[in-house]
């Protein structure tokens, strides 16, 4: 029996390995993607792209099983909306409005979860639109139906709810400032935000509906730059506005059209290490970068379904609706109507960032 269970633990090891083996080569010829097109220096190089557990590499006793008994049905997005991404332990947390769920890309297990809402008071389903992370890594998920902000530790252990109810009619995102512990809701009917600290006491309201300075029209989407402004996504409005870390008006650019630089239909908008703006367009199905004064650097992407052709189709979107960028630059597109998030990485000049060449080309 001692003979029959040795043979089998080297079975096990032999072929654990052979696998591994096979996993390191098939990693060699990724080919690479970058924005703009030569001979002009690239600055957005596309990395990888999450639908399901199959994006993720396989683990050596997850390869074994596979040989054994076979592959399982894969967990896959369905219609994502919202992503934000742990840096520190390498998870990716992905809001999920077709699945009713927040789902959890665990990169360092090279696994696939979905977040419990067990050990409190909350319904098995939750309908997620908003995600943040707070300077612990703890996540806040914003569910609008129950108007509340689900909070969860660094292990994803429920922790306790912040109620909107008296504030908010219809809250449509969240922001967080680390740096203050400051927590922004925008509420895209009062067309109104509410800056709150992180337990939810009210500090103070931005903007009020209209379409002067200051004033909002569907407030969409928001981010933080270096500076603690608050760059607002105004959807109507067809604009970017900008607010200093009290409130206070600052300055605003865009407008509806089809030139270069204008909107169509906004959906989001991040910030990088040089602050630059990006904005996520749904209606023309690319990503545009500004500068802190608003002129156009460079817009990427364009319309692409993947269902219709099973390619990869790297930088093709079907209606862009979220992004986040890391401390590290890299981009978390929310590829909503492909139903996968798409990573880019974004390549600073002030940095000397080097892209690999080899075998480079941008992507069509």
């Amino acid at each position: 029996m001692a003979d029959l269970r040795n043979i089998l633990s080297a079975i096990l090891i032999t072929a654990v390995i052979a696998l591994s083996g096979c996993a390191t080569s098939s990693q060699e010829g990724r080919e690479h993607y970058f924005w703009p097109p030569p001979p002009n220096p690239p600055r957005i190089e596309w990395l990888a792209a999450y639908h399901s557990q199959l994006d993720l590499e396989k683990t050596s006793l997850r390869r074994f099983k596979e040989a054994i008994v076979g592959e399982d049905t894969p967990i896959t997005l369905v219609k994502p909306i919202e992503a934000r991404f742990d840096s520190v332990h390498d998870k990716l947390y992905v809001a999920d409005i077709g699945a009713a769920a927040v789902f959890v890309f665990d990169l360092r297990q090279r696994e696939l979860r979905i977040l419990s809402t067990q050990g409190g008071d909350l319904p098995e389903k939750i309908r997620p639109i908003g995600l943040a992370l707070d300077q612990a890594n703890s996540l806040y998920v914003l569910e609008p139906h129950l108007n509340q902000i689900l909070v969860f530790d660094a292990a994803e252990k429920f922790l306790r709810t912040i109620k909107l109810t008296k504030l908010c009619r219809r809250p449509g995102a969240i922001v967080i400032d680390k740096t203050k512990g400051r927590l922004y809701v925008a509420d895209i009917q009062l067309d109104k935000i509410f800056a709150l600290d992180l337990n939810g006491n009210l500090l103070f309201t931005i903007g009020q509906p209209g379409d002067s300075d200051g004033s909002l029209n569907r407030p969409i989407g928001m981010a933080i730059d270096s500076k603690g402004e608050l760059i607002v996504a105004d959807a109507f409005n067809a604009n970017i506005q900008i607010f200093d870390d009290k409130g206070a008006f600052r300055r605003s650019f865009g407008k509806r059209g089809d030139s270069p630089g204008d909107f169509q239909l906004i959906k989001a908008v991040a910030v990088d290490s040089d602050d630059n703006i990006y904005v996520a367009d749904g209606r023309s199905h690319n990503i545009k970068i500004f500068n802190q004064s608003g002129d156009l650097l460079l817009t990427f992407g364009n319309y692409y379904a993947v269902s219709s052709s099973g390619k990869i189709a790297p930088g093709g979107f079907a209606i862009p609706v979220g992004i986040d960028i890391d401390s590290h630059d890299r981009l978390f597109i929310v590829d909503q109507l492909n139903a996968r998030i798409q990573v880019f990485q974004y390549l600073s000049s002030k940095k000397n960032s080097t892209p690999n060449t080899n075998d480079s080309r941008q992507a069509k």
